[in-house]
């Protein structure tokens, strides 16, 4: 009697730890950390690509930061593109809080924006539109990122809009270590006024003198260094450096050397879908892209006229 009342409860008991050891191992594997390692690191610098223009220019044609599809770091002291369409993308303007003067958006909606220094406009261009532009004064030279937001197969030809966020709208997280300008989606508990169809977070941050710095990352994560010196897994990065991370791994972490380190974060999940490229248009197919250039040729993106510097 008693010896199967012993084993009864042994078996009970041996049940209860495996079950406990189960949940233990699920929640631990739900919250465990893994920094990504590097993948590849590229030093880049400026070239002249047009008059008046100078850019670090980084395609997913050469490195791996598809959701995004182009990443530039530009210097622009007067108009250079004029009015041109674009489709199947959002395109970012970001513009550092540095600059001495504001950049100027507008496009076929309708809409007039001044970029002011610390400012962001994003033009979620969908099945098209027409844009503009430039510097608000020819001869300042003005500081940011053009950045190129892949979209979906199933958002490619969403209805345009454009979106607008003030210096003073986009969050700042400030602590003794570090401040992070949080561009586009979530870093902690703060979140910016604009939303993309496509969820890629954008961080700018500033690392203070001998300070480290871990942020959240999905699967494709990328550094690019603006200002000062940084460390991560060793390895040393400085202004225009690009960091490439695996795939594995859900955080990266970076430390700043004595004079500390500014640097952007982008992050995003890929869509792994079929890309063709046509100039200012990216859409999944040819044959989206022969429809989407034969309703530019129509006109069916509205016009933009030029405009009309007054110094």
């Amino acid at each position: 009697m008693f010896r199967r009342q012993f084993i009864e409860q042994s078996v009970v008991t041996a049940i209860g730890a495996i079950v406990a050891r189960t949940a233990f191992a699920k929640n631990n594997f739900q919250t465990y950390k893994m920094n990504k390692p590097i993948l590849k690191i590229t030093q880049l610098k400026f070239t002249q690509d047009f008059p008046g223009s100078k850019g670090v220019n980084m395609m997913a044609k050469h490195y791996p930061i598809d959701p995004l599809l182009v990443f530039t770091e530009y210097l622009m002291d007067k108009p250079v593109f004029g009015p041109h369409p674009h489709g199947g993308v959002s395109v970012m303007t970001y513009m550092l809080p540095d600059n001495k003067e504001s950049f100027i958006n507008r496009d076929s909606e309708g809409d007039f924006s001044y970029i002011l220094p610390g400012g962001m406009h994003i033009m979620q261009a969908g099945s098209g539109m027409l844009h503009d532009e430039f510097p608000k004064v020819t001869g300042v030279e003005t500081h940011g990122f053009q950045i190129w937001i892949n979209h979906s197969d199933k958002d490619r030809l969403i209805k345009p809009k454009s979106m607008h966020a003030q210096p003073e709208q986009i969050p700042e997280i400030i602590t003794q270590e570090y401040k992070v300008r949080i561009v586009h989606v979530k870093f902690e508990d703060k979140t910016p006024p604009c939303k993309m169809v496509t969820d890629v977070n954008l961080f700018h941050v500033f690392l203070k003198p001998n300070k480290s710095i871990t942020i959240p990352a999905k699967e494709m994560a990328i550094v690019y260094g603006l200002n000062g010196k940084g460390t991560s897994f060793n390895r040393h990065l400085q202004a225009q450096t690009l960091v490439n991370y695996v795939d594995d791994g859900n955080q990266i972490t970076l430390a700043a050397e004595e004079n500390g380190f500014e640097f952007m974060f982008g992050s995003g999940t890929p869509h792994h879908e079929p890309i063709t490229y046509g100039g200012p248009f990216v859409m999944t197919t040819q044959e989206q892209m022969l429809k989407t250039q034969k309703r530019y040729a129509n006109g069916e993106m509205g016009t933009l006229l030029p405009y009309k510097i007054l110094n």
